[in-house]
């Protein structure tokens, strides 16, 4: 993918696989583009905010005099049932950011650091506030379509013989998929959040990598794969009902 600074007065016309006609691009002079002919008709299409525009403003609110904003990639998205643009820059400290912005409103709906993903415990109490007193199955970490996710499944309470698996950005923590499957929801257990604020109370600095329920000798337990805050990778497995640490052992193996 090409790396576009934003020194360059003149934004190409294609960045990160969004295609803008002609009509849409900024002039040299920056004078506001011009709205497509058949978007102006009204009742027949919603029209978007121009990507370049949109650009530009991300230049403006996080750029300074010294030293001017860089585009890593920018690309039309569907999140929470919203079409929105994500745009991935880095600032004028030179850190790597996600900004999102409401596809036809232009309209700045989050912004978040990329330096790390966002604290499991967050996820999760995003989770509960679209799905309160569901429970969490599993979660993990992984990459899909060139990006970090989060995907937790949980058994919510309005399904009794499905489950619900999430997709969300590890980021930002919207959502990016929303899915049901069959399968029988386990019985009552200790929250997850709970696991791991107790994990760290051990471990404060930790990136939780992913979860899951399993079995363990005859016993239901959760098992957390997460680094430590000398980012060495960790294993711990907990009794799911008492909440008591059965293991913890450093755990060598990649995640991917």
């Amino acid at each position: 993918m090409k790396v576009f600074s934003l020194r360059i007065p003149v934004v190409l016309g294609v960045l990160a696989g969004v295609a803008l006609s002609s009509s849409t691009v900024f002039a040299a002079g920056g004078n506001t583009p011009a709205t497509p002919a058949h978007l102006e008709q009204p009742g027949k299409l919603r029209s978007m905010v121009p990507l370049d525009q949109l650009i530009v403003s991300t230049r403006n609110k996080f750029g300074d005099k010294s030293s001017d904003v860089v585009v890593h990639s920018a690309r039309l998205l569907e999140e929470e049932r919203q079409k929105v643009f994500v745009i991935d820059f880095i600032d004028a400290n030179n850190k790597l950011e996600r900004v999102v912005y409401d596809a036809f409103s232009g309209k700045q709906v989050d912004h978040a650091p990329m330096q790390v993903p966002m604290p499991m415990e967050e996820i999760l109490s995003k989770v509960e506030s679209k799905y309160p007193g569901s429970n969490r199955i599993r979660t993990w970490l992984e990459r899909q379509d060139g990006g970090a996710v989060y995907v937790i499944e949980l058994a919510d309470k309005q399904f009794k013989v499905k489950r619900r698996q999430l997709t969300m950005d590890a980021y930002t923590g919207r959502v990016i998929k929303d899915e049901t499957y069959d399968m029988k929801p386990d019985g009552k257990q200790i929250s997850l959040e709970q696991i791991i604020k107790n994990a760290r109370e051990k471990y404060r600095g930790m990136v939780v990598l992913r979860t899951r329920s399993n079995m363990k000798d005859n016993m239901k337990v959760k098992e957390i794969v997460f680094l430590d805050d000398n980012r060495i990778r960790h294993k711990m497995v907990v009794n799911a009902v008492t909440g008591e640490v059965v293991e913890d052992r450093i755990s060598p193996l990649s995640l991917m």
